[in-house]
């Protein structure tokens, strides 16, 4: 018992540091989301009153990127304050579907395709809106690192018991990726790659928050650098 106490208080510090940090990022992005929506007004008066530039099409970019970057620090902040997630029985076959509805047009856009192999009827007790952002988050992830006119691959069904997502495609990796890493914040196997797509290093972490959050394991896998797959096992 003695022993207790003293970890306690020797970990005490680092509890309330991180405590400290989770409301620095949810009251900065909130602080931020203000001037972000005035540059953004600002800009959409610009270009109609003198038209689109590439100076103004630079800005646009880059506040929608700062603009996503808050969003999903602050969705992190929020996942990691509720580990108790408020579950409901749902659908789970439907909620995939749908968001394959939402992300095949965006696949296409970028010459690529999603096939999606699901399995009828698999219900889930969860977060169903939590579980749908993690999804966003594994195929949006999976549009923007695949390579260009790829088949990108969905699958759910069950396995041993257990609900299984896979998210799998061609990839090209200049040095394999440290997929034990890929999901810690702010970690971007390719840095250019990142820049290019838009890629900030969170969403990956948004997803294992939310894998973890119910008790699920999240892992990638791309030995060689040419094949990524994600795996969610519930």
């Amino acid at each position: 018992r003695e022993a207790l106490r003293v970890n306690w208080r020797e970990l005490k510090p680092l509890v309330q540091n991180i405590e400290i940090q989770k409301q620095f990022i949810t009251d900065a992005g909130h602080e931020l989301k203000t001037p972000l929506t005035s540059i953004s007004t600002s800009l959409d008066v610009i270009e109609l009153e003198h038209g689109k530039d590439e100076w103004t099409e630079n800005i646009r970019s880059q506040t929608d990127r700062m603009t996503g970057l808050v969003r999903e620090l602050v969705t992190l902040s929020r996942l990691d304050e509720v580990r108790q997630v408020q579950k409901e029985e749902f659908d789970l076959s439907s909620t995939c579907w749908e968001m394959l509805e939402v992300y095949m047009p965006h696949a296409r856009a970028s010459g690529k395709e999603i096939e999606g192999k699901i399995e009828e009827g698999v219900t889930y007790m969860g977060d169903k809106e939590a579980i749908s952002k993690m999804l966003s988050v594994l195929l949006d992830n999976s549009i923007k690192y695949s390579d260009d006119g790829c088949k990108i691959s969905f699958i759910l069904d069950r396995y041993k018991g257990k609900v299984r997502i896979v998210v799998a495609n061609p990839c090209t990796y200049d040095t394999i990726p440290d997929t034990k890493r890929l999901f810690d914040r702010f970690y971007r196997p390719d840095g250019s790659r990142s820049t290019s797509t838009g890629g900030n290093g969170i969403g990956l972490s948004i997803a294992r928050s939310v894998a973890e959050s119910h008790g699920g394991e999240i892992s990638a896998s791309c030995p060689d650098g040419k094949y990524m797959t994600i795996t969610v096992i519930f």
